[in-house]
């Protein structure tokens, strides 16, 4: 059987759902961000048998054109679709009338539903990964991540999923070096024996404290948040850092990714007032971009001309 796996490139959780998706299946992976999905999509090839998507959350703006593609795959293969972002009851509707399988609960990451709907051909061993991305998407006190996680020591647990992320964080813009981690991942390898990760994730650690000094000397508040406009690969890690420097509930981090359009990560602490994710959909939709994610944990993409009116209405409702 011939399947493609197509997951988030930029995050652990997206990374261990690949790899759990290839150790189960056998799959080619593809590794993706939002807004080269529905390309990916397109160039999958025709004659796969199956296709996995996972950690990469469809929203209001591209999703006629996802079904559209969607429609496409189910006519010849099938569609299994993994995710814990936010969604609406029309969306699920929508995929599942096109012939989708939905796999989706806010409640779990993506590695850890990824684990359960391949579990039965895979070995012990993997419920490892899916609590690296459970740990790194700070969902690890969810109903099934504790149930895995007391049949481990935590703190190794712990010590391997950050030395990842953070690994990630470092070398994430090295070609190749996030299929690698999938493909050592997928082999039941630990990241402290993979090829450079502890030496990256020390790096990432010494630049993060470096970071959070530049963090409280280039960000700005207003109101009850704070953001920066930065060239860090990883915004969300600048996000969480802004909301410690300035002791708000969100923070903000904004990153010009193509010319006139910004990449941007909110992070919430529990005194925010919103759901991030849902809130962020509708305001980036509004402003002639698209995004979404979780209730403290969300990210868009939105020209760069909107960014002040992005950051008074998250200002507002914050």
């Amino acid at each position: 059987m011939r399947v493609v796996c197509i997951s988030h490139r930029k995050d652990v959780d997206g990374l261990g759902a690949a790899a759990i998706v290839a150790a189960s299946t056998r799959a080619s992976v593809v590794l993706s961000d939002y807004d080269d999905l529905i390309a990916n999509m397109k160039e999958a090839p025709r004659d796969i048998d199956g296709l996995v998507l996972c950690d990469l959350g469809t929203d209001n703006a591209d999703l006629e054109d996802f079904l559209s593609e969607a429609r496409k795959v189910t006519a010849r293969a099938t569609f299994t679709y993994i995710d814990h972002h936010a969604m609406s009851t029309t969306t699920r509707n929508k995929l599942r009338r096109a012939g989708v399988r939905l796999v989706h609960d806010e409640k779990e990451c993506s590695s850890v539903l990824a684990y359960k709907t391949f579990e039965k051909s895979l070995p012990l061993s993997a419920r490892k990964i899916a609590l690296y991305g459970a740990v790194t998407d700070y969902m690890d006190d969810s109903p099934l991540s504790k149930k895995m996680m007391e049949q481990f020591d935590r703190q190794m647990v712990l010590l391997e999923a950050t030395m990842l992320s953070y690994a990630l964080g470092r070398r994430a813009g090295t070609p190749g070096f996030a299929e690698r981690i999938v493909s050592e991942l997928a082999d039941m390898k630990q990241p402290h024996e993979m090829e450079g990760v502890p030496e990256a994730a020390e790096e990432q650690l010494a630049e993060m404290t470096a970071l959070a000094d530049e963090v409280k000397a280039g960000g700005k508040k207003q109101g009850r948040l704070a953001y920066m406009i930065t060239d860090q690969y990883s915004t969300g890690n600048v996000a969480k850092l802004l909301i410690g420097a300035f002791g708000v509930p969100l923070g903000v981090a904004l990153k010009e990714k193509n010319e006139g359009w910004y990449e941007v990560s909110l992070r919430g602490t529990s005194d925010c007032k919103v759901h991030l994710g849902r809130t962020l959909a509708e305001l980036s939709g509004r402003l002639g971009g698209s995004g979404g994610g979780h209730a403290k944990a969300a990210g868009c993409r939105i020209p760069v001309a909107h960014a002040e009116r992005l950051l008074l209405e998250l200002s507002k409702r914050a």
